[in-house]
């Protein structure tokens, strides 16, 4: 593909409505990627440099007004559109600080969000044509995880799981290790035991506010532990992972492509 052809990202948790997103702008000539949560949308900025987002506002967990603004944190100048089943979205965005380039009430007219991409200056360069199947272009390097867990066999099998996938993944075994090492290796991901000697989890999670919007955190959790994860969201966690982990969720979760069978890590 012509790494000149802008690259969209469709987000919304509606497996229909991204087919029908992804086929509509596909065939009119731009790569397209699609996400179902904000922590996958978060990413595919990372992955994609899209030039784009159609983002549903109204998403589970981390939903599309938190992953804006880490989306506006990753790349100012990249064009949004909202899509809602509610008419005062625009206003919840312009509320938090934030500038969109149009929203929509669903169900979306996609002609309407075409032009207002067209306006926002998202278009096909010269000699491109609709109906060419254009496949998008990777951005150059790795996304950045933290694993901070003090089992070193849950660390060991994360971090190389990780690996495996594409990113650039480091394993420390505790909160105040995941401190120092955060302001130079910058992680995009962070996988945060909750329960940890000396700094635990939610404390480290406390600490990590100033960097919020710059990354996603994902707690792992032990099955007596539901309640107090469930809290760390309200704290700027963005969701939860329980012990032994689930591979399959976490893959859903980071936009991994599913892969061979997987039972989980404990």
């Amino acid at each position: 593909m012509d790494e000149r052809v802008p690259t969209l990202l469709c987000v919304d948790d509606d497996p229909p409505v991204l087919q029908v997103m992804r086929e509509y702008f596909t065939l009119r000539g731009f790569g397209v990627v699609t996400a179902r949560s904000g922590v996958e949308a978060f990413l595919h900025v990372v992955r994609w440099a899209p030039k784009a987002v159609i983002l549903d506002v109204f998403m589970p967990r981390l939903g599309g007004l938190e992953a804006l603004k880490r989306i506006k944190t990753l790349d100012p100048e990249i064009v949004v559109i909202l899509i809602s089943g509610f008419p005062n979205a625009l206003e919840m965005v312009a509320e938090a600080g934030l500038t969109v380039a149009g929203a929509f009430t669903k169900p979306v007219n996609l002609d309407r969000i075409s032009e207002t991409l067209t306006r926002a200056g998202v278009t096909l360069p010269p000699g491109a044509t609709a109906g060419t199947l254009p496949t998008p272009a990777r951005r150059p390097g790795p996304i950045r995880a933290l694993v901070v867990d003090d089992e070193p066999d849950v660390r060991a099998m994360l971090t190389d799981y990780l690996r495996e996938n594409g990113f650039e993944a480091v394993g420390v075994w505790g909160g105040q290790e995941a401190l120092r090492l955060i302001p130079e290796f910058r992680p995009h991901i962070i996988l945060l035991d909750i329960l940890m000697p000396g700094l635990s989890g939610v404390e480290t999670l406390r600490r990590l506010k100033p960097v919020l919007h710059e990354t996603c955190i994902i707690i792992i959790t032990a099955h007596e532990d539901v309640e107090t994860a469930r809290r760390t969201l309200e704290m700027g966690a963005v969701d939860y992972v329980r012990k032994p982990v689930n591979l399959r969720h976490l893959d859903a979760l980071l936009g991994i492509p599913p892969g061979k069978d997987q039972t989980g890590a404990k």
